[in-house]
């Protein structure tokens, strides 16, 4: 609910009434509790409720660090660790959208990953 003399947000009280959170207007009592719609009908508000409660969620954790990304290359590149010529590679932005992706490669055989900038 909104103070009737200066529009700050305040919150009513159980009975109804509501107590202004601007030090500067301090207005205390009866709530505007009519207001007009967006169709432009009164809306009667005495009966409005709010809750603090928060709906749970259930998040599944997907771990997909072990499978290998990208498009297999050969020749291009070589791996750091093992000498092998067959990378898969992809691009990820990393960084802000102003500086150029990263370039992340793993390698077929040893399934080592590295990426260049």
């Amino acid at each position: 609910m909104f103070c009737p003399q200066c529009g700050t947000l305040s919150f009513p009280t159980p009975s109804g009434d509501i107590k202004c959170t601007n030090y500067k207007c301090g207005y205390e009592g009866p709530a505007n509790i009519v207001i007009k719609g967006l169709d432009g009908k009164d809306v009667d508000l005495s009966k409005a409720t709010s809750s603090t409660e928060t709906e749970t969620r259930v998040y599944e954790v997907i771990k997909d660090s072990d499978k290998i990304h990208g498009v297999l290359t050969s020749g291009t590149y070589m791996c750091p660790k093992c000498d092998s010529i067959e990378v898969y590679s992809y691009l990820e932005q990393t960084r802000s959208s102003d500086e150029p992706e990263t370039r992340m490669l793993t390698c077929k055989e040893c399934s080592h990953g590295w990426r260049e900038y």
